[in-house]
């Protein structure tokens, strides 16, 4: 779906040059450099979150080890993404966003009874639409019981691309999605995009906290 002129928007100066490359190549339709664009840009993406994590583990591990909630850990983590992404200039890191403007009854996707991430990178719609959503990220701790499939469902929907049929009241093309199970030992993380979902890693990344 291409952006139609009114919702073009000026890219700011200093905008991050893989971020600036993906939405110019989205918006003149070059699917060539969109596929280069993208996969450039979501390896940059990814680097920075596992950043992030680096920076969660180091300075705050001690909130998994205390058993403190997964709001309160979602937070500090979206704390080091905001500032590992300033470059990202007209995107935001929120945390329980909720996406649309329009009524959950409404929405026409699976996410009819919950709307909201724990984490997003977005424009808040700054951008159209295809450019608009760039991280979606799902956290469960290692102590929870709960299996994360809804989330992971959730996601997997989120990184479906659109089309020209895609309705106006659904997200969809999120660029990356991600669900994270942090442990107080380290955490794993599987990756979604619109071929399926694999870990960002083979191995999960256990050696975190005890640096």
């Amino acid at each position: 779906m291409k952006a139609t002129d009114q919702n073009l928007r000026p890219i700011s100066d200093g905008t991050n040059r893989l971020l600036k490359d993906y939405i110019e190549a989205t918006r003149n339709g070059l699917e060539d450099s969109i596929s280069t664009t993208s996969t450039q840009l979501k390896d940059d993406i990814l680097a920075k979150v596992k950043q992030a994590l680096e920076n969660l583990y180091a300075n705050d591990v001690c909130l998994l080890k205390e058993g403190m909630n997964e709001l309160t850990v979602s937070g500090r983590l979206a704390i080091y993404l905001h500032e590992i992404f300033n470059d990202f200039i007209k995107y935001f890191v929120d945390i329980e966003y909720y996406r649309l403007t329009v009524p959950k009854k409404d929405v026409n996707d699976l996410r009819k009874n919950r709307i909201r991430c724990d984490i997003l990178l977005h424009s808040r719609g700054h951008y159209e639409r295809r450019v608009d959503n760039l991280l979606a990220i799902e956290i469960k701790l290692e102590k929870s019981n709960d299996d994360g499939n809804y989330d992971k469902n959730r996601l997997a929907e989120l990184v479906i691309p659109e089309t020209p049929n895609t309705p106006e009241n659904a997200v969809h093309s999120t660029l990356v999605g991600l669900y994270l199970r942090l442990g107080e030992n380290g955490y794993s993380d599987v990756q979604f995009s619109s071929q399926g979902y694999t870990p960002m890693n083979n191995d999960n990344h256990r050696d975190q906290a005890q640096q």
